[in-house]
């Protein structure tokens, strides 16, 4: 939910998991959708910086840009490794991303497991 800063893995019903996000709300809208693919790796570059995004679950296609918004682990610059945010701060106001749901390392790895290609993503 996207007003709780929340990510609900839910099978069968019931919710087995709840984890901590970071997102920029008005930039990921709210709609179902369907995991489009997955990578372990994934690299992004800004302002000169090379993040290395692990655990990447692609739902949804921006109109108009080259990047997809999904779920993934809070990136880090692959030169400093240093993090886009500190772990304690999910959920927290005062960060965003593009659009995409960060985790941290364990909830992302734990909805990399979870999902694949098809899965049902509900963002509200």
């Amino acid at each position: 939910m996207k007003a709780e800063n929340r990510v609900y893995l839910v099978s069968h019903g019931r919710v087995k998991r709840v984890m901590l996000t970071t997102a920029e709300p008005w930039k990921t809208p709210a709609g179902n959708y369907e995991i489009q693919y997955k990578t372990r790796h994934a690299v992004f570059t800004e302002d000169g910086i090379r993040w290395y995004i692990p655990n990447f679950l692609s739902f949804y296609q921006r109109p108009g840009a080259t990047g997809t918004i999904g779920f993934h682990q809070v990136p880090w610059d692959e030169k400093t490794k240093k993090l886009a945010q500190p772990i304690y701060t999910l959920g927290l106001p005062g960060y965003s991303s593009h659009g995409c749901a960060r985790l941290a390392p364990k909830d992302s790895e734990a909805l990399y497991h979870f999902a694949h290609e098809g899965t049902k993503v509900k963002v509200r």
